[in-house]
């Protein structure tokens, strides 16, 4: 049905219900709270016997659950995808050719990204070691940390696939490609706006996050790297480095425990990095950064 070297935007424009804007944003928000019902349906199992288990805390089964809730909006997209669309999965950027490594280096790439921002916070005095860590960190936290890990990929690689594998490409399909790479990323900016401590800075940085994880699935015309990307942007946010990840407190272990001081302007303050200008910086230049090298043509050999 696909032509080997066709854009996700061309695939999308096989679809038999190709929806339009107002429908298309609709169909986003049902896809969001209903796949979090039907995904917390699904996974109350488990729950139950974690809790009755006492192996871990309440709060860490809260939030590891949270996070393997979104698998249930993954399932509505697909079903969307399949049954209505009637087009491949793979046509929304998951082709099995070298998927691993494909997202392998995504993943490598946030932890990158995230990595840069927290050593620009701390060589400038904004982010500083707490050396009362009310939180298990080190060797305590590596089981929790490994556990969430599994969350967060669930949860990453479902915001791309509800944002990018299928808003993005739909609205592309239809309207052209700049338009659904803007309006997929103002629309992930806005599932934010309700966040704690969220502000201006926040939601700027959030629209860049979704600009640039939408620039690396068009230029590499997958979405197994972005995945990877969005979720170790989040996993060593809160896990690696202890932060708020967007607002949230996951302070449930991390192999190092930081904290934000200073300006919030620069640091993030309560948010976490995200609401800072230390990350609007890197995100800039890392979408800087993806345009140099798709203009050097890296990306004809990405797949």
């Amino acid at each position: 049905m696909f032509i080997k070297n066709e854009s996700l935007i061309d695939k999308a424009r096989y679809s038999k219900k190709l929806p339009n804007l107002i429908w298309a944003i609709i169909l986003a928000l049902v896809f969001l709270n209903v796949g979090a019902i039907l995904g917390s349906l699904i996974i109350t199992p488990l729950v139950i016997f974690l809790s009755i288990s006492h192996i871990f805390s309440f709060n860490f089964i809260a939030l590891l659950a949270s996070l393997l809730s979104f698998f249930g909006i993954s399932l509505l997209v697909f079903f969307r995808v399949k049954k209505i669309e009637k087009r491949k999965i793979s046509s929304i950027g998951f082709s099995k050719e070298k998927w691993l490594k494909k997202y392998v280096i995504g993943f490598l790439i946030g932890l990158i990204l995230m990595g840069l921002v927290v050593l620009i916070l701390y060589l400038f005095g904004f982010a500083k070691i707490n050396i009362t860590p009310t939180q298990p960190i080190g060797k305590l936290a590596l089981v929790n940390v490994f556990v969430l890990l599994i969350g967060w990929i669930i949860q990453g690689g479902t915001e791309e696939i509800l944002t990018r594998g299928w808003l993005m490409n739909v609205l592309g399909a239809r309207y052209g490609i700049k338009f659904g790479l803007f309006i997929s990323s103002v629309f992930f900016g806005a599932l934010h706006l309700l966040n704690p401590n969220v502000n201006y800075i926040a939601i700027l940085n959030i629209i860049l996050v979704g600009y640039l994880f939408g620039l690396y699935v068009i230029k590499t015309n997958d979405l197994w790297g972005a995945c990877g990307i969005h979720s170790a942007w989040n996993f060593a946010q809160g896990n690696l480095f202890g932060f708020e990840v967007s607002g949230l407190n996951v302070n449930v272990g991390s192999l190092f425990d930081f904290n934000l001081t200073g300006n919030s302007l620069i640091s993030g303050g309560s948010f976490g990095p995200e609401a800072g200008l230390c990350s609007t910086l890197i995100l800039i230049l890392g979408i800087i950064i993806i345009l140099l090298l798709d203009k050097k043509g890296i990306f004809n050999k990405y797949n």
